[in-house]
């Protein structure tokens, strides 16, 4: 699957319904992945969430542990594949950390932006 596919199965009707007010280059989509960040500042370990929504250049996800804007991690994003509902699609993405914020229940939102991607073997 090329890169423009996996973007069309994924992202489909890009407008999502967001209001005119967005103002980011591509909308976000509220779509929920399976997502493995790679984490390896003192011990090499995985963050595992989901994300609350995507767009083609990058993600929101909420985690347990303080990262910092400017982190460079890689992430495993695994995209349900629309033709066949019991599968997935696996990136593997190099991404950067852009911002953080604490949420109400001591977790982390942040906002990530994909720098490169590839399938993930």
């Amino acid at each position: 699957m090329t890169p423009a596919e996996i973007n069309r199965a994924v992202l489909g009707d890009t407008s999502g319904g967001l209001p005119a007010a967005e103002r980011r280059q591509s909308p976000r989509v509220p779509l929920r992945c399976q997502l493995s960040i790679l984490a390896d500042r003192t011990a090499p370990h995985q963050l595992l969430t989901v994300t609350e929504n995507l767009n083609s250049r990058g993600f929101y996800c909420v985690v347990d542990e303080p990262l910092a804007a400017g982190d460079q991690l890689v992430c495993i994003l695994r995209l349900p594949n629309r033709a066949h509902c019991q599968s997935c699609q696996a990136l593997r993405c190099a991404v950067e950390v852009v911002w953080v914020q604490q949420v109400g229940d001591g977790r982390f939102g942040i906002g990530c932006r994909i720098e490169d991607y590839s399938l993930a073997g």
